[in-house]
């Protein structure tokens, strides 16, 4: 059963580095759920820009019961089989598998390293525990959603999704790596927008 939505306007690189992420954590996880997936999208982001001060997709995450949550690639992975990523992966039961070879055209060489280092932290972990891992007292989720006044309602589960998105800046301290992410970040998505 398809669910209805509107997609983000992702462009082909992005769908293609989502993929691909997708196709080698599939290579190197045996148990590849839907939440695992979204856990280790969130983590992948959130490494990189720590890092590097670069976005590993540049995409928005929101503020969810069980997020954060890249709403798109969720709802593409919610359906009885993806469409948005169908050129790289399918379902098995409840396990995502690749569809076809890894292809590393989308990833600079600090991303394998950020990739290989979250898939071997994230590769012994089950769903639940990387969700614990995301909402850990000090993490971005929990930080945003208490500064959106929605972390009560989201812990009591009154309330199931927000529009609010994590904001990446916070993880940094000083006006120096915050100002140098956020530059780096709108460039990115400015040269994403001469692509779409």
């Amino acid at each position: 059963m398809k669910l209805p939505h509107k997609t983000i306007d992702f462009t082909d690189d992005q769908i293609n580095k989502i993929g691909n992420t997708i196709i080698y954590l599939s290579q190197h996880m045996s148990d590849l759920s839907k939440t695992k997936i979204l856990k280790i999208l969130f983590l992948l982001e959130e490494s990189s820009i720590k890092k590097n001060k670069t976005p590993f997709f540049g995409i928005d995450f929101q503020i969810w019961q069980h997020g954060p949550v890249a709403k798109d690639i969720y709802i593409d992975l919610s359906d009885d089989e993806p469409t948005l990523l169908a050129d790289f992966i399918g379902k098995k039961g409840d396990v995502f598998v690749g569809v076809r070879e890894f292809n590393d055209d989308e990833f600079s060489d600090n991303d394998i390293e950020v990739l290989d280092h979250v898939t071997t932290f994230a590769m012994s972990k089950t769903a639940n525990e990387l969700v614990r891992i995301t909402h850990d007292s000090n993490s971005l989720w929990n930080i945003c959603a208490q500064a959106n006044n929605v972390y009560d309602l989201l812990e009591a589960k009154k309330l199931n999704s927000t529009e609010y998105t994590i904001d990446f800046s916070l993880l940094f301290s000083d006006e120096g790596s915050r100002k140098l992410y956020e530059e780096i970040a709108e460039t990115q998505e400015f040269i994403r927008n001469l692509k779409r």
